[in-house]
């Protein structure tokens, strides 16, 4: 999160990973520093469009004139997740085109009444396969819970290519809100993704990271020490109790008050892990994801007086 008061360093205009991997940055509301959510299209003539994210009828246009200049054939929408600056474009482009859009069930079940889905996508399937029709490309499903429960990755079977959506950043970190962002979740799917070994990874916001495994192995060693830099925190408090919010300014010095909020949150997924394990706990007895997400709200006024005290055990 220090890095939200950063200016964007992504690019905005359209790139290429591989022949067949090819991004175009859509402006959408996202969390700072990003401005932009990546649009990624998969296929060399016959493609699928991953995250169609911005809401803005000019954004929308230009993603149209994409792939009408590019001469491709549009076979369906699919989606990372369902917040807001990922899926904002995918009614627009659905009607333009008549193309279904896929998710995850999860992701359905949020965007019930926001966005139609028109079937699933699952842990293993192979986008080709599952859509009858050759992309060129091995793009193949997979289950990647921890930012959100129904997040999808797709990976490039052939060259380790990773569409990382809300994974990893280019630059700064990622939200864990809970409950839809668990970190244990999510630590364990970066971990699987080095394991499974990853090439280049394009992120939902930023350029692309072509030493991909680097930058999963980074993300794991940041979360570990932000896990120890709370529990040395809680350990300096008196009676070793805080809420998350009284947490936030020694953990984030350099983020501004009107974030604590969001901050807060992030701790708590962080002692809501620690808990899981034993190693803090709750003096009232209270149990279960306190509050709700905060992650995309329009508002985050009131939200940090609903979580508990936890106790370093």
């Amino acid at each position: 999160m220090t890095a939200i008061t950063e200016e964007d360093r992504a690019p905005h205009a359209p790139f290429a990973v591989q022949d067949d991997l090819r991004v175009v940055p859509l402006r959408t509301p996202t969390l700072p520093p990003a401005t932009h959510t990546n649009c990624v299209i998969v296929g060399r003539r016959e493609v699928v469009v991953i995250d169609p994210a911005s809401p803005y009828d000019d954004e929308q246009a230009r993603l149209m004139g994409w792939l009408d200049d590019a001469g491709v054939r549009l076979h369906a929408i699919l989606l990372t997740h369902h917040h807001g600056d990922h899926v904002a474009g995918a009614n627009a482009l659905r009607e333009a085109t008549g193309v279904p859009v896929l998710a995850h069930p999860a992701t359905t079940e949020r965007l019930s009444g926001q966005v139609r889905v028109d079937d699933a996508l699952y842990e293993g399937d192979l986008v080709s396969e599952a859509l009858s029709v050759d992309l060129g490309v091995d793009l193949r499903v997979l289950h990647t819970p921890g930012h959100a429960r129904g997040h999808l990755a797709f990976r490039d079977d052939r060259t380790a290519a990773l569409v990382a959506g809300d994974l990893v950043a280019a630059q700064g970190t990622i939200v864990i809100d809970p409950p839809e962002g668990e970190m244990a979740d999510y630590l364990a799917t970066l971990a699987r993704l080095v394991q499974m070994g990853t090439g280049t990874v394009i992120p939902a916001h930023g350029g692309a990271i072509v030493q991909g495994e680097d930058k999963l192995l980074e993300y794991i060693g940041h979360r570990q020490m932000r896990e120890e830099q709370l529990i040395e925190v809680l350990h300096a408090r008196p009676e070793r109790c805080g809420r998350p919010i009284d947490l936030v300014p020694p953990i984030y010095p350099d983020v501004p008050p009107i974030f604590h909020p969001l901050a807060a949150r992030q701790v708590l997924a962080h002692l809501l892990k620690l808990e899981q394990e034993g190693r803090v706990d709750r003096p009232d007895g209270s149990t279960g994801v306190p509050g709700a997400s905060l992650y995309m709200s329009a508002s985050m006024a009131g939200w940090n007086a609903e979580l508990p005290v936890f106790r370093l055990r």
